[in-house]
């Protein structure tokens, strides 16, 4: 590990609640009602394409399971779990949120590899929900977003925004947990 500052925004969705189509932006490909698609727009600069009906119509069509939308007690599970998780890796939570349609994590002293830290934090999460749950079941969508942050500055600034989230069921600040509105 380096001494020059660094962390991963770590973001990912349950899944079936944010498709392709969706009014507040995506990056897949866009369906035609004639038939074909649109390439995804997915270059730094490029704006989101939002709100298309059909292609969101044709995703939810195409959805292999139910759409997950988290419960408190499934937020404290992630919460949990996200924890031991890194205190077995030796890794720090800063900051995260538990909404009930996705997580953000910002995580340090971790590696500089977002997709694997990002696997990590989704898998354990993922076998944990199923076995609290009592079934299998796909609670997350595939993949999800690195941000990496290499100066205090960032950092802090992804921080605050994820302390911020609207809606937030669970959070963990310093390795902690808290529950929105309850005294810390």
């Amino acid at each position: 590990m380096s001494d020059k500052p660094f962390a991963l925004h770590i973001t990912f969705t349950t899944y079936g609640t944010w498709l392709p189509g969706d009014k507040r932006g995506y990056v897949s490909p866009t369906q035609l009602p004639e038939g074909g698609t649109l390439p995804k727009k997915n270059l730094y600069g490029t704006e989101y394409t939002r709100n298309n009906p059909y292609t969101k119509q044709v995703a939810y069509a195409q959805q292999k399971y139910d759409t997950v939308w988290l419960n408190l007690d499934q937020a404290k599970t992630i919460a949990h779990e996200l924890i031991t998780a890194c205190q077995q890796r030796d890794w720090f939570i800063a900051q995260a949120a538990i909404i009930s349609n996705h997580v953000h994590v910002v995580v340090m002293q971790c590696p500089q590899d977002g997709p694997a830290v990002r696997r990590i934090l989704k898998g354990v999460t993922q076998a944990e929900l199923s076995k609290h749950s009592g079934k299998p079941q796909r609670w997350f969508t595939k993949g999800g977003s690195n941000r990496y942050k290499f100066d205090q500055r960032a950092i802090d600034n992804a921080i605050v925004y994820v302390r911020n989230q609207e809606h937030m069921l669970v959070g963990i600040e310093n390795m902690k947990i808290f529950i929105p509105g309850e005294a810390k």
